[in-house]
């Protein structure tokens, strides 16, 4: 019996000393991720993002890191590295339960401060739900696809306003849910990143509706938006301060050399219209686009009543796209005033509802990163020609 007993307790301490030596081992590698994750936007150039210290778990149960006091920033392209937007928090963390190793929980603070040049505000959560995939290569040091998917759902979020004395509500948002598909080995013939998200009861504070006078209590019943891109993904080029405009436009010149395709969808509410516009582009061989776009609303008549009666002084606005669309707008007794369009560009031209618009300039892509300077009139230097 006491052999047994021997034998049951060094299995359990055998036990014990693999779950721990499991543990720590996931640790290490959730560290190593996060690190090489902040190294790669901080050599990037487009962004920033510091903190004071990195911690780990002390329960045997989950693999966890936490950044204390984390700041991101980013500049504007062409600021030279001047910060535009700073986002701050106490805390942000995440952790992998040993049981589903697969899974990474982003453990977000209920409060998010920022400062966009010189507006300091904050963004608050009554629940924040965000989960990734990982990829099985993670746990054995592969960090440069570790993302496989992921899925995010927040409630009552509020924008506020922040000054010395306090602070204000600007807006709210009932509810927002979002989802991700990467697949970074896709090529052109395939989806390489796939977002599709949300959001549910956008408005406005009751003050700003009022300081606005904003139509629909300032509400946005819905928006929906999902983009597809097809592979090859390429990983964001290094940029110095001031040319991150440039690395941008260099990365989407190959992307559309490989035969980039993409598609693009919107949908909306707001008031009693629905509008939905869906957008393709696909790159040919000399990266030259080609693609078509839809676009369809109902309920214009009343729209439009409803945001000129609001607004006067857009009246003459309205008036003037109204007689744009006419070629394109039909009445119903159910859906009211309707717009349906639906163009194609590419080689041979625009066409917008099968009616040739003209031709289709080509993408002169060496135009785009150095773009012509621009010219000084002769004279005292203001502009003015000479006499």
């Amino acid at each position: 019996m006491r052999s047994v007993l021997k034998g049951l307790a060094g299995l359990i301490l055998l036990v014990v000393v693999l779950w721990l030596g499991l543990w720590l081992y996931a640790e290490m590698r959730l560290k190593q991720l996060v690190s090489a994750q902040i190294a790669r936007i901080n050599q990037s150039g487009a962004a920033q993002v510091s903190y004071d210290k990195l911690t780990g778990s002390h329960n045997p149960l989950v693999a966890a890191v936490t950044l204390v006091n984390p700041v991101w920033s980013a500049s504007p392209p062409g600021a030279g590295g001047t910060p535009g937007f700073r986002l701050a928090a106490a805390r942000l963390g995440a952790h992998v339960e040993l049981w589903h190793p697969f899974l990474l929980h982003v453990d977000l603070p209920p409060r998010l401060d920022f400062d966009a040049q010189g507006f300091m505000g904050a963004l608050t959560f009554a629940m924040a739900d965000v989960t990734e995939h990982l990829s099985p290569g993670v746990w054995v040091g592969n960090v440069s696809n570790p993302v496989t998917g992921g899925e995010a759902r927040f409630a009552a979020i509020n924008l506020l306003g922040l000054d010395s004395t306090g602070s204000l509500q600007i807006a709210q948002i009932d509810s927002l849910a979002a989802r991700e598909d990467v697949d970074a080995k896709a090529g052109p013939d395939k989806t390489a990143l796939a977002l599709d998200w949300q959001a549910n009861g956008a408005r406005l504070s009751t003050l700003f509706v009022k300081l606005f006078n904003a139509p629909y209590n300032g509400e946005i019943a819905h928006l929906e938006m999902k983009v597809a891109l097809s592979g090859p993904l390429l990983p964001p080029p290094p940029a110095p301060p001031g040319e991150e405009d440039k690395a941008l436009i260099r990365q989407l010149h190959q992307w559309a050399l490989a035969g980039g395709n993409g598609r693009l969808a919107v949908k909306l509410t707001l008031g009693p219209s629905q509008i939905q516009a869906d957008g393709t582009v696909k790159f040919d061989a000399q990266a030259q686009p080609s693609g078509t776009g839809d676009l369809t609303a109902d309920h214009l008549d009343q729209l439009s009543a409803t945001l000129t009666q609001a607004w006067p002084f857009i009246t003459p606005w309205v008036t003037n796209i109204q007689a744009r669309l006419a070629p394109y707008l039909s009445t119903s007794p159910a859906a009211g005033q309707v717009l349906t369009a639906h163009g194609r560009y590419g080689r041979d031209g625009v066409f917008l509802n099968d009616q040739r618009m003209g031709d289709m300039p080509p993408l002169d892509w060496n135009g785009l990163l150095t773009p012509p300077s621009a010219t000084v009139a002769p004279g005292d230097g203001s502009g003015a020609a000479s006499p």
